[in-house]
């Protein structure tokens, strides 16, 4: 290796916008050439001019338009998009300075090692050091010369391999992991999804020591590399999706990790059908690891990803590019919708000039009109918009503007886009005009002015009637505000299935009977499974010829005329589904399933609440999920109340089993029945078939 060397800091660019349209963009070489130089700042370029070849390699570049386009339109300067800054730019063209002087064979003179040297050097910000980032290099243009690279990478720009070698978490992972992985997993890209189960999925290690602990893999550091530590004594969900995608990275297939809430998985590139495809998938929330996007809003990042992808898939994305070089930036996101680059640096130069109300309208309308099918990316930017709306009158104009405006995409996606985390955030911004936790949008969020919520939901049910995802999370979302009482549940519902019958499609009524369930609000339990068996009569299956006793120890079903509460949801869950735990009888659509399904819980519940006092004589609750899963629900124990504060535990169960029978020896007097599991220091979820409950009625 010849030299190593790192450039520390240099100004910011400022990009000037012009107002005149160029409907068909030249691909003037001198417009690609200004930006750069501008972007990369004249003390970059005088120190790299200093070094020995520096001149040469600069002559060269700035003398290439294509090499220069994939420089410059590849997405944003800097490998981490949470820690982007002014100087990427100038550090990219040093890495890449240093890739060619350190250059064996040519290598970067032929098309695929030009490529997977720029877009090394674009993600250099912050993901290695030099030394590393030339060894790297040198892994990829061996591997391109033994033929143990897909077919596939060859085809691939910059951008492309940006996903292939930014290697997500495993930037921290030493070369020799690199090579190590690379010779055990040579194997066609479909099998890429697999790779992280070579691994085995181990807590603790042979002698007992946690993986969350600093001894794990201690006595074997000596002997074997980071990866093969991780196939050879195990790991848990990081590791094994650190592994899948190392693997697939090292062979040059697009691939990197993502988290979901308490997990990791990762993400593989779809070649035959051309879509982000999931590995190791265990929940939604997803954010990707890798974004050219700056940040992503929490339930929208893999959305954010995909919509990326959409663009720079667009033949007119080059030219959109130009014009946003020359400063035409609003002419630039009318070229090709979704550029995302192009808008946010015309949000940063409002921002920067303090710019009036009526260009910040303008800029909102562009938006609306170009990123009306990236929905994730337009959110983005319309919220950044909405801060700068000092009335909330006008806010909430902008807004309705917005649900109307920016519609779920009909292009194949990993996971849908969490519009309810979008709504809540919008909603904290018409509150209180900023918002300045990222994470701030919540579940439970307290809205003072319904009316605006009633507003919204119109625009949502008119804008949204025919993108079915986005149609039924407008729904659930404003279930969990509107629904408050009898006579509002009744207007939404009337409302909504008004306009369901208009769209011409189903509703999802998850969330809708959750709320009731929340509120304990038997009547609007009936009003929400009244509209569902009307407008939806399919939904619940048919009748099994599975049934529990309807008569047990001398008593009625009285469960069937309550609802079901639990302690908490999950996504594993279809609230929909609640009422199947009241019933004797199997349906189709609960066959061998959980009729709820808790979040991760220390002390898990679910209680019967029926719509008045009852004398409870026997309760059958039935198990579901076999093994590891059965084995959730213990040690059980069933209590009764009659005010839902103070409980009488009437039973418990250290076992697993299919059926817990309870016969009470006398009646107890009580509204509700609540099945739960004891703390014992397990954070698990929670989840049944059946809480029958019996008795004789005194409501």
């Amino acid at each position: 290796m010849k030299r190593l060397w790192t450039i520390a800091a240099f100004g910011a660019v400022c990009i000037f916008s012009s107002a005149y349209a160029a409907p068909e963009p030249k691909r003037d070489i001198t417009i690609v050439q200004s930006y750069i130089r501008k972007a990369v700042g004249e003390n970059a370029l005088g120190m790299i001019k200093k070094k020995e070849g520096g001149a040469q390699f600069l002559k060269k570049f700035f003398s290439d338009r294509e090499w220069m386009e994939q420089f410059a339109g590849s997405g944003p300067f800097g490998g981490n998009q949470y820690k982007r800054s002014d100087e990427d730019a100038a550090l990219a063209l040093v890495a890449l300075d240093l890739l060619v002087w350190n250059d064996k064979g040519g290598f970067i003179d032929t098309p695929m090692g030009r490529n997977i040297a720029t877009a090394l050097a674009l993600n250099h910000g912050c993901d290695w050091d030099d030394e590393k980032l030339v060894l790297v290099m040198e892994c990829y243009r061996e591997w391109a010369a033994d033929g143990t690279l897909v077919d596939s990478a060859k085809t691939l720009d910059t951008r492309q391999w940006r996903e292939v070698v930014t290697f997500g978490q495993n930037a921290e992972l030493p070369v020799e992991s690199l090579r190590w992985i690379h010779n055990f997993a040579n194997m066609p890209p479909s099998r890429y999804h697999a790779l992280a189960w070579q691994c085995h999925y181990r807590l603790e290690n042979c002698f007992g020591d946690s993986v969350h602990g600093p001894m794990y893999y201690r006595p074997w550091e000596h002997r074997w590399n980071t990866q093969e530590l991780r196939y050879r004594v195990g790991g848990v969900c990081g590791g094994l999706s650190k592994f899948g995608s190392h693997g697939a990275q090292s062979h040059g297939v697009r691939s990197f990790t993502v988290g979901q809430p308490g997990h990791c998985a990762y993400l593989v590139w779809n070649e035959k059908d051309g879509y982000w495809s999931d590995a190791y998938f265990v929940t939604g929330k997803t954010g990707p690891h890798f974004s050219l996007a700056d940040g992503h809003i929490r339930g929208a990042g893999l959305a954010s990803l995909e919509e990326q992808d959409r663009y720079y898939s667009n033949p007119k994305r080059m030219g959109a590019e130009y014009l946003r070089w020359a400063g035409k930036l609003e002419e630039s996101m009318r070229y090709a919708p979704g550029n995302w680059q192009a808008a946010n640096e015309w949000r940063k130069q409002l921002v920067e000039k303090n710019a009036p109300k009526a260009e910040w309208d303008k800029f909102a309308a562009v938006v609306r009109e170009t990123f009306g099918t990236f929905p994730s990316l337009g959110w983005k930017l319309y919220f950044e918009y909405l801060k700068t709306i000092k009335s909330k009158v006008d806010r909430v104009e902008a807004a309705r503007l917005g649900c109307r405006a920016f519609r779920e995409s009909p292009a194949k996606t990993v996971e849908p886009i969490y519009l309810d985390l979008l709504l809540n955030r919008l909603m904290v911004i018409l509150e209180a005009g900023s918002i300045q936790d990222e994470g701030s949008e919540n579940e439970k969020l307290i809205v003072s002015d319904k009316q605006v919520v009633w507003a919204l939901l119109a625009e949502l049910l008119e804008g949204q009637g025919k993108t079915p995802t986005f149609f039924r999370q407008s729904i659930n979302w404003a279930a969990a505000i509107l629904m408050g009482d009898s006579a509002d549940s009744q207007k939404f519902l009337a409302l909504v299935g008004k306009a369901a019958a208009k769209a011409k499609t189903d509703l999802d009524f998850s969330g809708m009977a959750l709320k009731a369930s929340q509120e304990e609000d038997i009547g609007m339990w009936r009003q929400v499974f009244s509209l569902m068996d009307k407008m939806s009569p399919g939904k619940r299956g048919k009748l099994t010829g599975k049934k529990w006793p309807t008569i047990l120890a001398g008593g009625d079903l009285l469960s069937k005329d309550g609802l079901l509460k639990t302690s908490t949801h999950s996504g594993y869950e279809d609230a929909s589904n609640y009422r199947n735990a009241l019933e004797a009888e199997d349906r189709e659509s609960s066959k061998g399933a959980a009729a709820f399904h808790t979040g991760r819980e220390i002390s898990p519940w679910a209680m019967v609440v029926l719509p008045g006092p009852a004398d409870v004589t026997a309760i059958t609750v039935v198990n579901a999920g076999g093994g590891q899963n059965g084995g959730r629900q213990v040690p059980l124990k069933v209590w009764t109340s009659e005010d839902g504060q103070n409980f009488t535990e009437v039973y418990s169960s250290s076992s697993a089993q299919d059926e817990w029978t309870v016969n009470l020896p006398s009646p107890k007097r009580a509204k509700y029945v609540k099945v739960g599991r004891t703390p014992e220091n397990r954070d698990e979820f929670f989840h049944l078939k059946k809480i029958l409950v019996y008795g004789k009625k005194l409501y």
